[in-house]
Parts: structure tokens; C-alpha cells; sequence
């Protein structure tokens, strides 16, 4: 199977989601081979760059926003990111990927002395900054559906520490999310759910989203993407 590098812009983590795409064929694979080729990390080094604007807004109050600027390098083996956030606050990450499509490893440095509005007064949950819940324990593949008119592959998916599920609607022939819904533990109702939009082909076979929004009990975020850029550092590194 042929893997092509994926590009998404996600907020929630405001960061470059970066992994490669199943193709075609990514359809007709077993779950387990799918959701590897999804958690599969870029195979070569990169920096990128992207800014975008995000509005929160919760019943009864006056809407919250703020502008980010995310600067990362990308390597086979980890990603390293800035956020700076109304140009105040300044966020870093790291995530390092397991092996074979295991369980990312990541961390989040708060700012010393965070100003108001903090990245989490968004709606922003943590596992959300890398998207690192596709790397939960699969439960099942539930049954196809559409979203945006892509057909998309649905996987339940546990919080290994027992923390509920999530539903996440992966593009069929490009491997990314474009849904996921958090479920309580024994609850049939999300709490929580997120949608991507504007998904478009970038350079170089890669993937740039355009707007995100995430949506919980009577709040919603919505985020806006404006510019965006990755270059690669030399040849991708051959698995």
C-alpha cells in the first residue's frame, strides 16, 4: 500500500496534525491495519507554521476570543511545537511517538504566568492539543457513514484509563477524523464533539482543514485557520 504524507490543521491542540494517509485501498483494510497507518507519524523531517483566530462562546455569556501563532518541527520520531496564544501566553509541546503505532507520549508546558484567556477557557480539552485519543484502545468498527459527503470509517475507541469512549469518523481513502464524539462512561449520549471542516488538498499531497469546531453542553468553539505552510527537510525517510 502506498502511503502519501497527510497535512491537518487542527485546533482544540491548535497545532499541525501531521500523519500519512491509508489511500485508496485504506477502505478495504482490517481495522487494526487502518488505525496503524492512521497513527503512523510523518516519515521525514519538517517545520511548518500556521496562525488562525478561535471563538468561544457559552450560553449567557459574552463570546471569548483569541488569536494563536504555532511554529513545530517534525521528525520520524516526535514532534516539537510553540503556541503562543494572544500573543501573551506561550504554550510548548512535545510528543514522541510510540513504536509500530503505539500510544504517543506527550507533554504540555504552561505558560509561568498565564494570562486570562488561558488556552483551556476555549473549550480546549488536553488530549485534544495532538489529537492523542485516536491512539485509545480500539473497541469495534461501527458501521459506515458520511460526513462532509466522505465516506468515513467509524472506530469506538477506549480511554485506557477508563475514562469513557470516543466515536471518531476517519476519511475512509485519507485516514483523517473529520468527527469524534466523547461518551461517559455507560452514557449513550455524547458530552462532547468535534467537526472539521473545509478539509482541501495542500502541496505536496498534503491535507489543509480550514475550520474546526468542537461543541459541548450549551458552549461551542469554533476555529478558523488563515495560513498555513510545511516544508520538508530533505528526502522522507523510507520505513
Amino acid at each position: 500500500m502506498r502511503r502519501r504524507p497527510l497535512l491537518m490543521l487542527l485546533l482544540a491542540g491548535c497545532l499541525l496534525w501531521v500523519r500519512p494517509a491509508p489511500g485508496a485501498d485504506g477502505a478495504e483494510l482490517a481495522p487494526a491495519a487502518f488505525l496503524a497507518e492512521v497513527r503512523r507519524p510523518l516519515q521525514t523531517n519538517a517545520w511548518g507554521e500556521i496562525t488562525g483566530r478561535l471563538t468561544y462562546k457559552a450560553e449567557g455569556s459574552e463570546p471569548v476570543q483569541g488569536a494563536i501563532r504555532v511554529r513545530m518541527t517534525f521528525t520520524p520520531e516526535s514532534l516539537h511545537a510553540q503556541l503562543v496564544l494572544n500573543d501573551v501566553n506561550v504554550y510548548g509541546f512535545e510528543q514522541k511517538h510510540g513504536q509500530d503505532g503505539g500510544a504517543a507520549k506527550t507533554t504540555l508546558d504552561l505558560p509561568p504566568h498565564e494570562q486570562a484567556p488561558g488556552l483551556f477557557a476555549f473549550g480546549v480539552a488536553p488530549e485534544d492539543l495532538t489529537f492523542s485519543f485516536i491512539y485509545w484502545d480500539f473497541v469495534e468498527e461501527l458501521p459506515r457513514q458520511k460526513s462532509r459527503q466522505r465516506d468515513c470509517r467509524v472506530m469506538r475507541l477506549a480511554d485506557p484509563g477508563g475514562n469513557g469512549t470516543v466515536q471518531v469518523s476517519f476519511s475512509a481513502a485519507h485516514g483523517f477524523p473529520m468527527e469524534a464524539w466523547w461518551y461517559r462512561q455507560g452514557e449513550d449520549r455524547p458530552w462532547r464533539q468535534l467537526e472539521l471542516k473545509g478539509a482541501k488538498k495542500h502541496d505536496n499531497g498534503l491535507w489543509f482543514v480550514k475550520e474546526m469546531r468542537l461543541e459541548g453542553l450549551n458552549w461551542k468553539t469554533r476555529v478558523v485557520f488563515d495560513h498555513a505552510e510545511i516544508n520538508q527537510v530533505g528526502e522522507p525517510t523510507r520505513p
